[in-house]
């Protein structure tokens, strides 16, 4: 890692369960996201979540370039791509939980963008 990058990602460097063995991992690693018509705002989420998180490389279908140029204002060091590699970021199911009030559509999708950014990230992490 360059030294800026340590202190980019110094938080998660001195997590013990992500180090800098975990943060290498994630900067080698490969996403793969699916932008669905039904609710894209969940995806973008996660995409700009595991950018920030210095993932090495998110491959992300059905954004268009505004969207791309979002993500990548997120992580410098992420490369973003449209072609189809890498793992699969899958997003958590509604909980039966959530309230049904249609208006909390952005919070839910906050809420399941950032959770399977963070599962994914500490399943590449904790290898």
């Amino acid at each position: 890692m360059r030294d800026e990058q340590v202190r980019r990602y110094a938080r998660h460097i001195l997590l013990p369960d992500i180090g800098g063995l975990g943060q290498t991992a994630l900067m080698v690693s490969a996403a793969h996201l699916e932008l669905r018509e039904s609710e894209p705002a969940a995806e973008l989420i996660a995409a700009a979540y595991l950018a920030a998180g210095g993932v090495g490389t998110l491959a992300i279908n059905g954004a268009d370039e505004r969207q791309l140029a979002i993500i990548s204002t997120h992580g410098p060091d992420s490369k973003i791509v449209t072609t189809t590699h890498g793992r699969p970021v899958a997003l958590a199911p509604r909980p039966p939980w959530w309230p049904a009030a249609p208006d909390d559509d952005q919070a839910l999708a906050f809420w399941r963008g950032g959770l399977a950014a963070v599962r994914w990230m500490a399943d590449v992490a904790n290898r």
